[in-house]
């Protein structure tokens, strides 16, 4: 993973972290590369991150395609569609913050839900398209 990369995970974390609106819809301390086990419902998982360079050379830029995903266990899919699209919004109106690295642009170009096989827990998925470059 590219530091580009880790500083973009990292910048979404603090931003979905210290949102007081995302944390009273999944709780404090919920949002994680990989849920622990027995992790209490909802939360915030970061579901995949990749990287390539936005041109020829990863020092000219560099997008990223990545997934937020949150799941529920509530009777209907609204938590898990609220949570997600909470966080979606929050990261266009209040992009992140990156260290030794500005992000130029920041898109969501796709939100969705589906039932999982366990048939109780529900997963949204927000997908986003992030450009980096190297701060001159």
């Amino acid at each position: 993973m590219s530091h580009a990369a880790l500083a973009l995970r990292a910048g979404l974390f603090a931003r979905l972290s210290a949102d007081a609106d995302l944390t009273s819809r999944i709780g404090a301390n919920r949002i994680f590369d990989a849920a622990p086990r027995n992790q209490k419902f909802p939360f915030v998982v970061l579901a995949a991150l990749g990287s390539r360079p936005l041109l020829t050379r990863v020092d000219e830029g560099e997008v990223h395609e990545l997934v937020l995903a949150v799941f529920s266990r509530a009777a209907s899919r609204d938590e898990a569609l609220g949570g997600v699209q909470r966080a979606a919004r929050l990261l266009m109106d209040e992009p992140p913050e990156l260290t030794g690295h500005r992000l130029i642009g920041l898109q969501v170009t796709e939100v969705t839900s589906r039932l999982m096989r366990d048939g109780r827990t529900f997963r949204a998925e927000a997908s986003l398209r992030a450009v980096t470059e190297p701060q001159a």
